[in-house]
């Protein structure tokens, strides 16, 4: 296993978990000085909190991480591979969604504030106060969302006729956020033709996740890079566990070409 697998069954925090993710891109990481970067971040915080209220606690909070410590979401270059990695994110201030989140969550723990993240349908938010709490967007420097407004960002994902489902709602757990983290790099890195760096996350959501569609998207990457042994391994094991795949007759494809040794680039 992985270290992200080994992490997530321990279980580790979710901010470890983030920077076993970065360490792929960043050989020789230095993880706890960055949770060091993140305990001293905090320190100054849980003085603030003590007496106040819990909508003063939230306000404070949110205060403190964006307008002090300057965390925003990085409107000018979304899908910089840099947002994804959460040492980056410390340095620069600046991620997307479900990477402020983790900050958020890993400062919430060391004040004593329960954190939770979220995966709302297109767009990764937090809870803030455990059940019955506010709705938070890291991205919009902790904006409060009200019904109405995650009505809003569901349907822009979902469809304009959809609604609100009470499991949408709920917190995810470690798994699920490295997860949806890993698939956003390869997201990424597929919007930037870069097999090699795509298919290293392919290859970790294969460790943290069981969905056959993973050993497909490893499969082409490793295709397109000249891997075909391990290619032609991926791929036929995503047929055999979904045989009624969608896609199956373009895996078949895939497979023969790979035969021929032809050259074969992702549609």
């Amino acid at each position: 296993m992985s270290s992200v697998s080994k992490l997530i069954e321990a279980p580790a925090t979710i901010e470890t978990v983030a920077l076993a993710i970065a360490a792929d891109a960043y050989p020789g990481l230095r993880t706890q000085a960055y949770l060091a970067q993140l305990d001293e971040m905090a320190a100054p915080l849980a003085k603030r909190l003590e007496g106040l209220d819990e909508e003063e606690r939230v306000e404070a909070f949110t205060e403190y991480v964006y307008d002090e410590l300057g965390f925003h979401g990085n409107t000018e270059d979304y899908y910089d591979p840099r947002n994804s990695y959460l040492n980056e994110v410390l340095e620069r201030r600046t991620g997307i969604p479900i990477s402020l989140a983790v900050v958020l969550i890993a400062l919430g723990r060391r004040v004593g504030l329960t954190v939770e993240g979220v995966g709302f349908p297109g767009h990764f938010i937090v809870r803030v106060g455990g059940e019955g709490g506010r709705f938070l967007d890291p991205f919009t420097e902790g904006q409060v969302l009200e019904r109405d407004d995650l009505l809003e960002i569901a349907r822009r994902a979902l469809g304009e006729h959809r609604d609100l489902a009470p499991e949408q709602l709920e917190p995810v757990d470690t798994r699920s956020m490295a997860v949806r983290m890993l698939f956003n790099l390869q997201n990424i890195f597929e919007r930037r033709g870069d097999h090699a760096r795509a298919l290293v996350a392919c290859d970790r959501l294969c460790e943290v996740s069981d969905a056959p569609f993973h050993l497909r998207d490893r499969g082409v990457h490793a295709l397109a890079l000249g891997a075909v042994g391990a290619a032609v391994e991926d791929l036929e094991s995503y047929l055999e566990h979904a045989p009624d795949a969608a896609d199956h007759d373009r895996i078949e494809e895939l497979l023969a070409r790979a035969s021929m040794r032809e050259p074969v680039q992702p549609n």
